[in-house]
């Protein structure tokens, strides 16, 4: 019996001896390093990837302003300042401001403080929200269309009145060469131009700017 015992012992010795010498012969192989994913291995491809916005963006300007108004020695030119954010490529919501009376370009009356082409005591503004869709800004022939609402309001020295309606705009752009473009727009603050006497000038406006 213990002589079947120590046969047995030197078998399993020799079978774990042989596997050892297999190993040794074999060519070690060490790890590459952990497995790296790549960013576009972690999910499916977005096909719109390429409308999403990549964020808001902010805008703001006086776009009353001319680019040669500096030309016109004693005139100034009322304001027209428009603020806005981008919420897609094409779409913006954006808030205007136009002092009122808006004369657009007029001569500077020397002598007081308020010119003589405004009423004395005159005072007041329009302000409007709106959603603003554009085509694209970088093309030769570049349009845009608004609407929202608009708030018009002129005090005067014996009384004040106010407006409150439907803001519309639209416009279109035709780039010429790279400083100079024709433009066309017409906007329309309510009701304020005929409840308040015509001291805002909507309507269909036509210009080139040139710059130079």
């Amino acid at each position: 019996m213990k002589i079947r015992i120590i046969a047995l012992a030197v078998g399993v010795l020799a079978v774990c001896a042989g596997q050892a010498q297999a190993q040794e012969l074999l060519p070690i192989q060490t790890p590459a390093g952990p497995a790296v994913i790549k960013p576009d291995q972690l999910h499916e491809p977005d096909p719109f990837a390429e409308a999403r916005p990549a964020g808001s963006r902010l805008y703001g300007a006086n776009v009353a302003a001319q680019p040669n108004d500096h030309v016109f020695k004693g005139f100034r030119r009322d304001p027209r300042l428009i603020v806005g954010v981008k919420v897609a490529p094409n779409v913006a919501l954006e808030a205007g401001y136009v002092n009122l009376p808006d004369r657009g370009l007029y001569r500077e009356e020397q002598g007081r403080a308020e010119d003589a082409s405004q009423g004395l005591g005159e005072k007041g503004a329009s302000n409007h929200l709106a959603v603003k869709v554009t085509t694209p800004e970088d093309a030769r022939l570049s349009a845009y269309a608004k609407a929202g609402i608009a708030y018009s309001e002129v005090k005067r020295s014996i009384n004040a009145a106010s407006d409150t309606g439907l803001y519309t705009g639209a416009g279109a752009k035709l780039k010429l060469d790279k400083s100079t473009s024709v433009n066309a727009e017409f906007s329309r603050h309510g009701n304020a131009a005929n409840k308040l006497g015509r001291v805002i000038q909507d309507g269909i406006k036509g210009n080139m700017q040139m710059g130079f």
